[in-house]
């Protein structure tokens, strides 16, 4: 059999003049307008994080620490999408996809949401699910991420030995991703907000995203789980080995947070036939992996949006997916019970949150979100650690409805 080799696939749309442009060689300049731009929107943060008691670093770091706050932590997911809502004024001009494409725009994406939005964090989510790095191909389009374009490239355990794991540092997308990650602290140092507003970073997706996204397809990859399971384990761990690689690239670009997407949703932990809890030690491998290159002073938590994951919670503490040196705890979706998920991180020491659901929030329905966050916040003002949880917020939700979210969550979460 050949030497295993990196087999990156053609990506339809790609950037010509960076895809696959190691992080090392990857270099954009900005003009004196587009300074002008980060500058102004960098003064509004700054104005932004001295309206309250604390700063939204100050808060956050003192959840982490267990330490009094004038109000909950405030973890929203906007992502890419809704940046560009924000961007373009509602003009429906820019598209989601050209922020993938041009790392500066990515940049100016979050600032300009976090100066209109007053934001606690910015959240830099992924551009890219691997879905031309296993040898497969893929297609940018306009209003998400990439998707898988034909076979899926991994069908056999040969297919899965001939190849490597994507170096993130070097192929596809991500060197524009980490180059974007870094230089957006890079320019709130200079501008001297970096140490007022954290900013997170995602290396999702998690091993079990990854391989359905770039690997195997969903509809076969769960067949395999029950028609070739050692097939669908070796799937697993070899996704771990760029999921690892991938959260040591983004520690490099200096975050304040990390955070790892898990696929879960409804699937099973076990059945009569199987047990997947093997799963939770993936996770497990990813995030001790990490942590010990993180340190103490950078959390890194899951997010779980997906209905169903409240039966897999039980595994994961037990396998040390989360917990000491691992995962520091969990976002979770509207599904979850706030009440189980909040009483299961007291128990463990965990950070977690609760989100609202997006949907009465796109509707305009306070009086719904009124009622959600009453129980959500009281849950998390129960313990230190916790935090408030938003988003996703849909791409069609009117500003004015998440200026009121915001507003309203803020008033609430107050101690």
């Amino acid at each position: 059999m050949a030497e295993p080799q990196v087999k990156i696939g053609h990506m339809e749309n790609a950037p010509s003049d960076w895809y696959g442009v190691p992080l090392e060689d990857q270099h954009f300049e900005w003009s004196v307008e587009e300074e002008l731009i980060l500058k102004r929107l960098c003064e509004k943060i700054g104005e932004n994080c001295e309206e309250e008691e604390m700063t939204p670093m100050e808060r956050f770091r003192a959840t982490f620490e267990k330490k009094d706050k004038d109000r909950l932590h405030i973890e929203c997911k906007y992502n890419v999408p809704y940046a560009v809502r924000c961007l373009d004024s509602w003009a429906d001009a820019i598209k989601p996809g050209d922020l993938y494409q041009r790392p500066k725009l990515h940049i100016m994406g979050h600032l300009a949401m976090a100066a209109r939005f007053k934001l606690d964090i910015i959240n830099i989510y992924v551009i890219h699910y691997t879905e031309e790095c296993w040898g497969g191909n893929g297609r940018m389009i306009d209003y998400g991420t990439p998707q898988m374009v034909g076979e899926p490239p991994i069908k056999t355990m040969e297919d899965l030995e001939s190849v490597l794991p994507a170096d993130p540092k070097k192929h596809s997308l991500y060197p524009g991703y980490l180059w974007a990650a870094k230089e957006i602290k890079t320019i709130m140092k200079r501008y001297g907000v970096a140490d007022k507003l954290p900013v997170e970073l995602s290396f999702c997706g998690d091993p079990l995203g990854t391989m359905f996204l770039g690997m195997t397809g969903f509809g076969p990859g769960t067949v395999m789980m029950k028609k070739n399971p050692e097939l669908f384990q070796a799937c697993m761990w070899k996704a771990a080995e760029f999921q690892k690689a991938f959260g040591k690239a983004c520690k490099e670009t200096g975050p304040d947070g990390l955070y790892m997407c898990s696929f879960m949703g409804s699937f099973p932990p076990k059945t009569k036939k199987l047990d997947n809890t093997f799963i939770m030690d993936v996770y497990a491998d990813v995030g001790k992996t990490i942590k010990s290159h993180l340190g103490k002073d950078i959390p890194m938590w899951h997010t779980l949006g997906a209905n169903g994951w409240e039966h897999w919670q039980e595994h994961y503490y037990p396998h040390g997916a989360v917990g000491p040196g691992s995962f520091d705890g969990w976002w979770v979706g509207p599904e979850m019970d706030p009440a189980f998920i909040h009483a299961y991180a007291r128990e463990k020491d965990l950070y977690c949150g609760c989100s609202v659901d997006d949907h009465i929030v796109l509707d305009g329905d306070f009086d719904a979100v009124e009622a959600e966050l009453k129980v959500r916040v009281a849950e998390a003002k129960k313990y230190p650690k916790h935090f408030q949880a938003l988003g996703v917020l849909d791409y069609w939700t009117p500003m004015e409805y998440v200026d009121k979210l915001f507003d309203m969550t803020k008033k609430m979460a107050r101690f």
